[in-house]
Parts: C-alpha cells; structure tokens; sequence
C-alpha cells in the first residue's frame, strides 16, 4: 500500500511539474487554383489562405518561378468565405493520400487543379486532372466547388 501510495504521488509531482509551453501554433495554409503549361497569357491562377486573409499569385505561369509567390497584399475580404468553404470541406479521400496526382494532369494542355495545404514543416499537395472522367466518385461534388470558386474569384 505504501508502494501504490509513493507511485502515485511520484506520478502526481511529475505532471504538475509540466507545464504547457506556450509556443504559438503553426500557421497554416489553405492553397489552391488552376494551372495550365502550355497557355498563353496568364496561365496560373493559385490562392492562398492563410490567417484569415486570401491572397492570389503574382506569376503568369509556373515557368517563372519555381515556387508559387503571392501579391503582399489580400484580396478584399469578400472573397475569404468562398475559399474558407472549400478549406472546411475538403476530402477526406484526399486527405487520407497526399502528395498525389489523379488523372493526367495538363497532359493535353487541359490544364489541372493543384491543392494543398502548408505550414511551418512542409506541405501536402495535389495534382488532378481538370476532366471530371478522371475524378474519383467521392470528390467530384468537391472538385467542381473548386473551379466555380476559382472562376468566381478575381485574379487582380
């Protein structure tokens, strides 16, 4: 009994002895947009959402750069719920397989849907096919939100 009672009390002392650190959470971010490499004109549309704030790229196609920048600053805050939708119901099929890429992707210059999600540690993203044959059943409601969304929201 005395034994149980020492444990117990070790156990005790040794959580109470932590304490939560109070480090800010990573901040993350909610990307998406069209992409086409053979277009001509602006060939990329890609948005960021990030602190509750969207903002959109500042390149014409993804062979100006090798990672995708953004305007410094967001669009007008209208715009922050239809992203924020897409954010909040986004699929868990494609969650449960990051770093994937469905259909062909831009193979005759259809252009595709790129998706994906960043913090502090690195990124999970996605390449798919802008050709709804090529869409599994389960995200094909999801994938036609995103291209409204992005036909809905301005490039500029």
């Amino acid at each position: 009994m005395n034994r149980l009672y020492v444990y117990g009390l070790l156990i005790l002392l040794f959580l109470g002895g932590c304490k939560q650190e109070d480090e800010e959470p990573q901040k993350d971010a909610f990307i998406f947009g069209w992409w086409s490499a053979l277009c001509t004109g602006n060939c990329i549309k890609i948005y960021k959402l990030e602190n509750g704030k969207l903002y959109v790229d500042n390149l014409n196609s993804f062979r100006e750069a090798a990672l995708i920048t953004y305007k410094p600053n967001p669009l007008n805050s209208q715009w922050v719920p239809i992203a924020e939708n897409l954010e909040q119901n986004f699929p868990q099929y494609l969650r449960n397989d990051p770093f994937s890429v469905i259909g062909c992707p831009d193979c005759y210059d259809q252009g595709a849907i790129y998706l994906a999600f960043e913090n502090a540690s690195g990124a999970l993203y996605w390449q798919i096919d802008t050709d709804p044959a090529t869409w599994p059943e389960e995200i094909k409601p999801y994938m036609e939100s995103v291209l409204n969304a992005i036909d809905q929201l301005p490039q500029d």
